[in-house]
């Protein structure tokens, strides 16, 4: 309860007065120097009125201050600026430069500073004044652009939803049926975050260790322009939401629904995933769902990873996830369907269609915001068009039982009869004059349009997932390996003869604008065009790639290193992990830790602590590590074992007649079988050795086609296939079984046998 979007002050008696308090940082989210740094002077009005000094450019700029050495106010009387060592700040482990040192003396000087006092005030004066200039001209943007005004929103996703309705007058139906909004709710995935394989090294005349012998391997980063904005650009729901009877639902009819169709329809859906595929989509499995992990899931590997961190597994951790289980109750809009049917999923059933009218509503506004950022003049511009661009999606999304209200009371009196509502939930006693109590919502308003929000976040996944498995995969096939993708960007080991002859024959695709204008792919045919890929690191050869788990990576390039790890702070993740820190993490599996410093707040009370973080970890839950560390499998592919047993729900469901027919009844996790004991007698051929004892202790557990049982003895090597069109049966002993199809009417079991 110490956060806060806004808050107001009421006066009730005499003359009421409401006093609301907005933050500025709900819509301008980066540090006051930057935005002071992409404003031309020009523009900062406010200071010119409130600070007449000639030096008054000097002032242009954030200030300079001693923020550590400033610990009582004594010093507040000290006369000379303090030396450059006493500006230095532990929150980013680091001093001022000599140019910024100079800077501060040069405004002590002009401005006739008489002691540390006054070049306090004049710093939070300066702070104050920049940031008000700042936000003026924000607003000035959004009044010109949009006849509307910043100040009167909370939030940049507030102010951008209503711009974009304001631009294209859309009429949107909301829901007045509760099942169709807790069935998009249900649908709701965000972007998708993995690490598919966790290391590759490039071998090409660019490497300096380069192997001539060896195919010539890639590694490339491509990243997609402004992904939401495309998506936000194809048709969107706008109204006639009804539900189709049985008798409407037309499989044929809504595959062949084009793309631009003034209709449109969100499924639910069963899905097939069959075992052919497994390998081909292992590292970008289609139709990600948020999964529940729980220890008897993870890999060998992974558990071996927490003992050596002494960590227990958690029991239950959900996470989104693309796997290659079947897909049962899945909700996903119609383009998504078909591509997933054209990329071999199998359709088993259709439990509920909704219809409704789409179109491109939200186009001209992404389009115009793009084309205004292209002819910005100034950074500062920039930002805001893209920003107003980003943040129009949030408000689609947004979850309103996540809201509650907060009163902050100051009488014993009123905290009392707040604490004794139905409604109340929590309090917080801050001193004793000051209490926040929190109470829950006594009524919810569904009026947010999630039925958008959904289908841009479903739209983005089939540009992703269209460009990696109808262009990338077409063209190399096995030789393009997916090392990682987070959201808008994918990473592949490439091996080719020469990338950039192949990049230039995919330039349909690509945006090649941000490479150096000597590089012989430089291009700005396609600058800037959303749903084009570009390359992150602007034509650098890519040397080496380590990734540890979901944002928590490391790629070496010709120029440098680029480094992410989520949850620690920028200063300390450049300044303290490198390249071969990530290696040595994913090669030893032992985590690395770090000290960081931050800013903290209780109670309102602010103050500076030092955290003890573990930064890097081999731990990777998303997917089923292998022995080696570095390989993985997608969740419910046909390799992996669950309990020592093969995962039977993926292959279970189908039976193998050449036509890969589904078997009517459903199956799940909690799917046991019946104990039966093998027709036909002791002598049977390749029985020898399974006496009445054990052939008790047998029991099924599957079957594949009309013509075959498996069972399983109580001995977990003991595995007998009966012909059932004989009377024959065949004994294999086989050891760590992992799995056993029909295919083309062999036998393939994966194990040691």
């Amino acid at each position: 309860m110490e956060k806060y979007i806004s808050f107001s002050i009421r006066r009730r008696k005499e003359n009421p007065v409401t006093l609301q308090f907005v933050d500025s940082f709900q819509f301008l989210n980066t540090s006051l120097q930057k935005l002071v740094e992409n404003l031309d002077h020009s523009k900062f009005s406010i200071m010119q009125s409130c600070i007449s000094s000639p030096h008054r450019d000097l002032l242009l700029k954030k200030g300079i201050y001693p923020y550590e050495y400033m610990s009582s106010f004594s010093k507040f009387e000290e006369t000379q600026l303090p030396p450059r060592s006493a500006f230095h700040s532990s929150l980013v482990n680091e001093g001022i430069s000599e140019a910024d040192y100079e800077h501060a003396q040069n405004v002590w000087k002009c401005f006739e500073i008489k002691n540390l006092g006054e070049y306090h005030d004049l710093y939070v004066k300066t702070d104050a004044i920049l940031l008000s200039d700042v936000f003026e001209n924000f607003r000035k943007l959004t009044q010109n652009f949009y006849r509307l005004d910043a100040a009167h929103m909370l939030t940049s996703p507030g102010l951008a939803w209503q711009a974009a309705l304001k631009m294209t007058d859309v009429k949107l139906d909301l829901f007045t049926d509760i099942d169709m909004h807790l069935f998009i709710e249900k649908g709701i995935r965000g972007g998708v975050s993995m690490i598919s394989h966790r290391h590759s090294e490039a071998n090409h005349p660019q490497c300096p260790n380069y192997d001539a012998s060896e195919a010539n391997k890639y590694i490339t980063y491509l990243d997609a322009n402004n992904l939401y904005g495309w998506a936000m650009s194809q048709p969107l729901p706008v109204s006639d939401f009804e539900w189709l009877s049985p008798e409407e639902i037309s499989l044929q009819q809504i595959c062949q629904t084009p793309d631009d169709a003034t209709t449109g329809y969100i499924l639910e859906v069963d899905m097939e995933y069959p075992p052919e595929l497994h390998d081909l989509h292992n590292n970008y499995p289609l139709a990600p769902e948020r999964m529940t992990i729980t220890p008897n899931m993870l890999s060998p590997t992974a558990l071996s990873i927490l003992n050596e961190m002494n960590i227990k597994p958690a029991l239950k951790s959900e996470k989104l996830m693309p796997n290659l289980y079947n897909k049962q109750n899945y909700v996903l809009h119609y383009r998504n369907l078909k591509l997933y049917l054209s990329l071999g999923l199998k359709l088993t059933k259709i439990h509920r269609v909704m219809k409704f009218t789409q179109r491109c509503w939200l186009k001209d506004y992404i389009n115009f915001n793009t084309e205004q950022r292209k002819h910005a003049k100034t950074a500062f511009e920039k930002d805001f068009f893209k920003l107003l661009n980003n943040a129009v999606y949030g408000k689609t999304m947004e979850n309103l039982r996540n809201r509650v209200k907060v009163d902050i009371v100051q009488t014993k009196k009123r905290a009392e009869k707040l604490v004794a509502s139905p409604a109340f939930h929590a309090f917080t006693i801050f001193d004793e004059n000051l209490v926040a109590v929190q109470r829950k919502l006594t009524k919810l308003c569904l009026n947010r349009p999630i039925q958008v929000g959904f289908v841009i976040l479903e739209l983005s996944k089939v540009l992703m997932y269209d460009f990696h498995y109808n262009v990338i995969m077409t063209k190399y096939g096995d030789k393009a390996r997916l090392l990682f993708t987070d959201t808008d960007s994918l990473c592949y080991e490439i091996t080719t003869d020469d990338l950039n002859k192949d990049l230039e024959r995919m330039k349909q695709y690509l945006d090649f604008s941000d490479y150096p204008k000597d590089h012989p792919l430089y291009s700005d045919e396609n600058k800037k065009k959303i749903g084009y890929f570009k390359d992150e690191l602007n034509g650098q050869p890519c040397l080496e790639f380590i990734g540890l788990r979901s944002k928590m990576y490391s790629i070496l390039s010709e120029r440098g290193e680029k480094q992410t790890a989520k949850g620690i702070c920028k200063s300390v993740r450049q300044q303290q992990l490198k390249h071969a820190n990530y290696r040595e993490c994913l090669l030893s599996r032992k985590p690395s830790t770090i000290s960081q410093n931050r800013i903290g707040s209780e109670k309102h009370h602010i103050f500076s602590m030092q955290q003890s973080k573990r930064a890097l970890s081999a731990f990777d839950d998303k997917r089923f590590l292998l022995e080696d560390g570095v390989t993985s499998l997608s969740y419910g592919h046909y390799k992996i074992a669950i309990d020592g047993k093969p995962d039977w729900i993926q292959w279970r469901s189908l039976q193998f007649d050449g036509r890969h027919k589904r078997n009517s009844d459903k199956h799940n996790s909690d799917v046991s079988f019946t104990p039966e004991r093998i027709r036909g007698s002791a002598s049977s051929k390749g029985t020898t050795g399974c006496d009445s004892d054990q052939k008790e202790r047998i029991r099924r557990i599957g079957f594949m086609n009309p013509w075959i049982r498996i069972y399983e003895s109580a001995e977990s090597d003991l595995l007998i296939l009966r012909h059932h069109d004989s009377d024959s049966e065949s004994l294999i002993r086989i050891h760590n079984l992992r799995f056993v199809s029909l295919w083309n009417e062999r036998y393939i079991i994966w194990g040691h046998g």
